[in-house]
């Protein structure tokens, strides 16, 4: 059950794509939106970068006071907002770097069992070595992260997405089930459906070698895959969820996931990650880490406590 969300907001038009899907949450549910926003102290260092004539008789103290007072009206304005259109909210603005680990911390303090936020959707090298926020709280916090790409043809509070279908991926792993409780608590809070899938491998592709396709030792492992779906889905039925099963083949799980998202014209994707970071990150990646890069979709995302 969905009691306490986070917002983080960075101020830009982009950041608050987050909050039409947010704040419907929280009216369904009941739950308490939390808005926050980390402020970073303008440092000495960085009057390197301007003439002394730019700076010439500004307090600096004073001018960060003027700024952190902006960004308490800037969250004022969205909590007042949000506040008449049905929503419990509170905003605050934090202090500290780095802004994902403050975040992190604010989520543990307002018991938070959801983060929603957007995503600059960064990859290659660039996202590796920098990353975004995003990335970096759902490899700091076990709290799944619902993560909202924006529209840029679109205006973020004039066009707030609908939650009607979402796909969660499963490899009968107990990694991959952790992202179920959060999907079903989003899939009750949004009034969605809910579909269950499995990537079968390929047994054509075995490494290098590339065998002769065989039907009759596929068909044992697209049954075993409908019968390690089925109960789960059965449960989440009796939870009462609108729930069905999907099972396909596939030599590459990330890619044949976005193909049936499209197909399947889901509206989320919810999938459960190691969480890996920094070079490693680079080399392997993980199958969420490739859906993000490859879809445009709100993305679901859970870090288990014991992933690594």
């Amino acid at each position: 059950m969905l009691a306490s969300v986070l917002v983080p907001l960075d101020g830009s038009e982009m950041g608050e794509w987050s909050l039409p899907l947010a704040s419907k949450v929280a009216r369904s549910t009941g739950a308490r939106l939390h808005l926050a926003h980390v402020h970073v102290p303008y440092e000495p260092e960085q009057l390197l970068s301007n003439s002394s004539f730019q700076w010439e008789g500004v307090d600096l103290h004073d001018y960060d006071i003027r700024h952190v007072a902006r960004e308490e009206e800037y969250l004022t304005r969205w909590e007042n907002r949000l506040e008449s259109q049905g929503a419990a909210v509170d905003a605050t603005v934090l202090n500290g770097t780095p802004i994902a680990d403050e975040l992190v911390q604010y989520a543990k303090d307002v018991g938070a069992d959801l983060i929603v936020m957007t995503s600059h959707g960064r990859s290659g090298v660039r996202r590796a070595f920098w990353g975004s926020v995003a990335d970096e709280m759902i490899r700091k916090t076990a709290l799944p992260v619902l993560v909202i790409h924006p529209d840029h043809r679109e205006v973020a509070y004039q066009t707030p997405r609908t939650i009607d279908h979402v796909l969660v991926p499963l490899d009968g792993s107990t990694l991959a089930e952790a992202v179920l409780a959060p999907a079903a608590d989003l899939a009750k809070a949004t009034g969605a459906r809910m579909t269950l899938t499995h990537v079968v491998a390929d047994p054509a592709y075995l490494g290098p070698r590339v065998l002769g396709f065989r039907p009759d030792r596929l068909e044992p492992e697209l049954d075993g895959a409908m019968a390690y779906l089925e109960p789960i889905a059965e449960g989440l039925r009796q939870d009462g969820l609108d729930v069905r099963v999907h099972v396909v083949r596939g030599a590459m799980p990330a890619r044949t996931i976005t193909e049936i998202a499209d197909e399947l014209k889901v509206d989320l994707v919810a999938l459960a990650t190691h969480g890996f970071g920094g070079v490693k990150r680079a080399m392997f990646g993980s199958v969420a880490d490739q859906v993000m890069r490859r879809t445009e979709l709100p993305l679901l995302v859970v870090r288990p406590p014991e992933a690594n």
